[in-house]
């Protein structure tokens, strides 16, 4: 049986690269994209090589690495010829403390409908062509309903010089994170367009810090990991 996996691979969480013989990239996924926006490529392939298996086949290594905000506890560094070679970084899972103090401002919140909140909100401003895909199967959860609108609208403006934006919000299947020794699904919001101001996007990764949300952003996109707190 013949089965293309790659819509496994490229939204799978742990990033992914394959390196031709010079060191050029053949293909990556998108968390190998953000991954590639806060560190060096030359970087990731001397890694490969440094921990390649000594026969064609595949070598797992548990090893910490963190670039930036983004840490690693392992990596998988695969070649079956001497054309290509592959490199698969598996993500640490982020251990997040709540306060009382904190979780007091969290709601039970219907996330599709509150994203359709700052949309409009958007709209009042700035008249742009949404491309909206939801997902349906998202249950209510608690989150900071004022802080996450303020996220959307500093999102939001990175885009104003697009007329158009496309917007996906989905659970991340089999996919968990620690809260308050909790294991707590995971909610993937993207924005994407032609291009966008990363001027402020230090502040917008502050703001999220604060809520628990995980900012990820290149020069095209931006994407948030939402904890689904019950």
């Amino acid at each position: 049986m013949t089965y293309d996996f790659t819509l496994f691979i490229e939204n799978d969480n742990n990033p992914f690269i394959l390196f031709d013989v010079d060191g050029k990239i053949s293909y990556l996924n998108t968390s190998a994209e953000f991954l590639l926006g806060k560190a060096n490529k030359n970087d990731i392939y001397e890694l490969c090589l440094a921990y390649a298996p000594k026969e064609y086949g595949s070598r797992m290594t548990h090893i910490d690495l963190k670039y930036d905000d983004l840490a690693f506890y392992g990596i998988t560094v695969a070649y079956q010829d001497d054309s290509y070679i592959g490199i698969r970084l598996y993500q640490r899972i982020k251990n997040r403390q709540l306060s009382a103090k904190e979780i007091s401002k969290y709601v039970l919140t219907d996330i599709n409908r509150l994203l359709e909140t700052s949309i409009s909100l958007l709209n009042i401003k700035n008249r742009h062509e949404i491309k909206l895909i939801m997902d349906p199967d998202i249950p209510e959860f608690k989150i900071s309903q004022n802080d996450f609108l303020k996220i959307m609208r500093k999102c939001f403006e990175t885009f104003d010089n697009n007329a158009k934006i496309n917007i996906m919000l989905k659970l991340k299947v089999g996919e968990m994170v620690v809260v308050k020794d909790e294991r707590c699904k995971l909610v993937k919001l993207e924005i994407k367009s032609s291009k966008r101001d990363k001027n402020n996007d230090l502040d917008i990764e502050k703001l999220c810090e604060h809520v628990y949300i995980d900012f990820l952003a290149d020069h095209e996109k931006i994407r948030l990991i939402i904890p689904v707190i019950q």
